[in-house]
């Protein structure tokens, strides 16, 4: 009976080691920079919006307010807070 024991154990170092190369050739798909406005520009149609590192706002004049990033702020995909005002 010990010796089934020992089988056992050897198989299972032998899979646990293959498992380590395998998931060492897996290959990292960089990622791709999505298509994204900038965050000093701003969605078209949005007075307010953010990074969660920078926020923003439209100006009098049609530019952009923004603020200063944080110190250790990892930035996200920019979002639309509030819309602009629909012309009629």
């Amino acid at each position: 009976m010990p010796r089934v024991y020992l089988t056992i154990a050897i198989i299972a170092l032998m899979l646990l080691g293959s498992g380590a190369v395998i998931a060492a050739d897996l290959e990292i798909v960089p990622r791709k920079a999505v298509p994204e406005v900038s965050v000093h520009q701003g969605p078209p149609n949005c007075s307010r919006w953010t990074d969660d590192c920078v926020n923003c706002s439209r100006g009098t004049d049609g530019g952009a307010v923004c603020s200063n990033i944080g110190f250790a702020c990892q930035p996200q995909a920019v979002r639309c807070l509030s819309q602009l005002p629909s012309k009629k």
